[in-house]
């Protein structure tokens, strides 16, 4: 997984409050589209030889994302964090930002030109942020608060951003809760910090958590209120690593997919479960979406730590072995409590979406439409289906029915969440769609085994998992072979006229 240097800059008009300036992102953009965040982006290769004034008072390796953050700060709002003997006026600035985003001039040229420097002091570290390893792309990301020049206010240009504005942490969290806004999961737990106190109070929190993530922590991962995701190392298959365990509910909680198997994963994932319990939080029960094994390597483990009933489909308990405390069945409802925002009879609804597994099952919280889906979808890859538990015309069927009911965010087993849920499963049933129409036009009246058909059907993936998509090419011919679309003859398949 490729890792990239970015910075965040928290913006406020007085670190003695808990005010910061968010910025929305365009929602048709791919990383985070439509999430307010604070602003900030990648470093360029010009921020590694930028001259920063009072370097001394940072580390050394700071100093290029201080020069990235100045330059993304003036690029995303208009901003300019910069010293000198004569200041550029407003009409100058605004000149000086069209000719910056239109490629015109680089950011530290225009510094040079009008004599003024990026000055350390400027920049207060907050703490650094490696994304963990479920996502495709990890940013490796340094935080920093810094305080609006006198004078300045910033102005959005719509293009990557569509608006922005000053928001007190705690309104910005109670419109969070109300699924008012969505927020980058970083952001989350900075504005938790920020709340009730103010930026400058909060940073030492902060710091400590991020700390805490550098050293092996579970990082708080929200893409929607009451739903957390805990991203965990398993022996899955790549090109994940990682298998999502979910924390769905407010002080009572439900753990979804105890996954990972190994000893020491297990002891990460349970400091972070004691850690909970600690803040008042209880557990209610184990629910299972499926029976394969990157998903309950820690079932019985974390059953006899902490004594929760287990909550599963029949089918998923017989592959098993195991005798849950209740069977789930497709139109159950679990009982949340209270939403995040205090409304009653917040619900956890039960799907059975039979395909990847006979057993497997997909939950939907109520408040905010949120569904966590399991392995009926990966945002890195597609799913294997594997008969005969696997069934392809069944996993069509569940994903038109999810595709139903999705409203909102779309968690998968493996991968980020997506907040277009309905959208990504669209997307797959179209996919399932024209990889049938390829079988179906590669299948002639003349025998061809899976061998010959999977380097034809699937030429366009690697050859190196051509052995797991040879599993899914099964599961097409016994569609339509089901369909009465082919046939088995001859030690081959051949289509049916």
């Amino acid at each position: 997984m490729s890792k990239r240097k970015a910075v965040s800059i928290v913006l406020t008009r007085n670190p003695e409050s808990p005010e910061v300036y968010l910025v929305e992102r365009n929602p048709a953009l791919k990383f985070f589209g439509g999430y307010f965040a604070f602003p900030g982006g990648t470093l360029d290769e010009e921020d590694h030889s930028a001259q920063i004034a009072n370097a001394a008072v940072a580390q050394p390796d700071s100093l290029p994302f201080m020069a990235a953050a100045a330059r993304e700060l003036f690029e995303e709002t208009g901003v300019l964090l910069a010293r000198g003997d004569n200041m550029i006026e407003a009409g100058k600035r605004r000149h000086y930002r069209q000719q910056l985003l239109a490629g015109e001039i680089d950011f530290h040229e225009m510094l040079g030109r009008e004599s003024l420097a990026i000055d350390a002091r400027d920049f207060h570290f907050m703490g650094a942020v490696l994304t963990p390893e479920f996502a495709p792309v990890r940013y490796d990301t340094q935080f920093y608060w810094v305080q609006v020049p006198d004078g300045q206010m910033p102005e959005i240009v719509h293009g990557e951003l569509v608006s922005g504005n000053y928001c007190h942490a705690d309104a910005a969290l109670v419109r969070w809760k109300r699924g008012e806004m969505i927020i980058v999961p970083p952001v989350i737990f900075m504005l938790r910090e920020f709340a009730g106190h103010s930026v400058a109070a909060g940073t030492p929190a902060i710091l400590k958590h991020t700390e805490d993530y550098s050293r092996g922590a579970i990082h708080q991962i929200y893409f929607t209120p009451g739903v957390q995701m805990v991203p965990l190392a398993t022996g899955t298959l790549l090109p994940a690593t990682h298998t999502n365990a979910y924390l769905v509910g407010e002080s009572q909680l439900y753990l979804i997919d105890p996954a990972p198997s190994d000893p020491n994963e297990q002891q990460r994932f349970w400091n972070y479960l004691d850690k909970r319990l600690a803040e008042g939080c209880e557990f209610k029960a184990i629910l299972l979406t499926h029976h394969h094994a990157d998903h309950v390597g820690a079932l019985q483990a974390c059953v006899e730590r902490y004594g929760l009933p287990i909550l599963a489909h029949r089918n998923t308990a017989e592959k098993l072995g195991i005798m849950p405390t209740r069977y789930l069945e497709h139109g159950d409802e679990l009982d949340l409590g209270e939403s995040p925002d205090g409304q009653p009879d917040w619900q956890l609804k039960v799907y059975h979406t039979p395909g990847h597994a006979s057993g497997h099952l997909a939950f939907q919280e109520t408040r905010y439409g949120s569904v966590i889906a399991g392995d009926m979808i990966s945002t890195l890859s597609t799913i294997v289906i594997n008969p005969p538990d696997g069934h392809l015309a069944a996993y069509m069927e569940s994903l038109r029915l999810l595709e139903s009911v999705t409203t909102g965010t779309i968690y998968p087993s493996h991968g980020p969440a997506v907040r277009t849920g309905r959208e990504v499963l669209r997307y797959f049933i179209k996919h399932r769609q024209e990889r049938e129409q390829k079988l179906l036009a590669t299948l002639t009246a003349e025998p061809q085994s899976t061998y010959e058909l999977v380097r034809r059907v699937y030429n366009d993936v690697d050859p190196a998992i051509w052995s797991l998509a040879e599993l899914s090419l099964q599961a097409g011919l016994i569609k339509l072979r089901e369909e009465g679309k082919c046939a088995e003859r001859g030690g081959g398949f051949v289509k049916r006229s």
